[in-house]
């Protein structure tokens, strides 16, 4: 996707922004060691949300002015009710959840999105402005793109147009499932859901997690968090610790869960659940 332009002062490759070496004058040695630093630079830079992987490399690098990488640690609001949406966030590493206010004044998930999909991807058909809050969940990176330059430069491409409908029908199938979720199973289901959908989304065991954030997206109150939790960790199934929770027996977590994983995972695609296990591997 070429070069990204980095947020936050550093960039979230590991690579500071100077040119490498091209090996002129050198020994061969350090000429073989700044094309592999070079090659392995090169890959890093390589979008790792699979919607934006999608994208023909054209586009993509037309797109180039217009984006960058961001890199959260976790809490972060990228948008509130009623904002204009400027950006569209591609997550590689990071999962943002979408949170409508109740009555009361609480807050519920209605959406979680990672490197499957985008957040905001809506707003490319009209000009739109966000309905719920969008809150990042754990630390990690994100690439972002201008709205108007994404819109106007896949206008009128149908492939282009393809991959965002599929990407969307599996945002509102998400959603739809997430009602019946909320409205009929226990709390503790919806937890154990929630994490199995954010370990196939962040591909790690050990997540980042505060108590508050966990009780925004189950619309409850940091307490019922915390007894949850513990039950769990007593059982086996997670280690929880201040704002860390580690997946301990993952065939438990999914019995513990509602059968909305099972629904959910094939709208935004089982190749989460792969890439989880390849980057175990590597």
């Amino acid at each position: 996707m070429g070069s990204f332009n980095y947020e936050q002062g550093r960039t979230a490759n590991g690579y500071s922004e100077r040119p490498v070496l091209n090996g002129h004058n050198r020994s061969d040695r350090v000429a073989e060691f700044a094309k592999n630093d070079l090659e392995r630079h090169r890959q890093t830079l390589m979008p790792a949300n699979h919607l934006l992987q999608r994208i023909p490399s054209g586009i993509l690098k037309k797109l180039g002015p217009y984006t960058r990488k961001v890199v959260f640690s976790g809490g972060e609001f990228i948008s509130r009710p009623d904002e204009d949406i400027e950006w569209i966030y591609f997550p590689e590493s990071t999962a943002i959840s979408e949170l409508h206010i109740l009555e009361d004044g609480r807050t519920i998930e209605v959406s979680l999105t990672g490197r499957e999909g985008a957040v905001g991807l809506y707003a490319l058909n009209w000009p739109g402005s966000s309905a719920n809050w969008m809150q990042v969940s754990t630390p990690g990176t994100a690439i972002k793109v201008k709205r108007d330059a994404l819109r106007r430069e896949t206008a009128g491409l149908d492939w282009v147009t393809r991959v965002f409908n599929e990407s969307m029908h599996a945002y509102y199938a998400q959603i739809s499932q997430k009602v019946a979720c909320n409205a009929h199973h226990s709390v503790e289901q919806r937890f154990a859901t929630w994490l199995l959908m954010l370990n196939d989304r962040c591909a790690t065991d050990r997540l980042k997690l505060t108590q508050e954030h966990i009780a925004r997206v189950l619309g409850v109150y940091r307490p019922s968090v915390t007894c949850i939790a513990q039950s769990m960790r007593d059982r086996g199934i997670i280690d929880y610790r201040r704002s860390s929770i580690s997946i301990r027996d993952r065939d438990v977590l999914k019995e513990v869960g509602c059968g909305c994983y099972s629904e959910i995972l094939p709208a935004a695609g089982a190749e989460l659940v792969e890439a989880r296990f390849d980057q175990r591997i590597l």
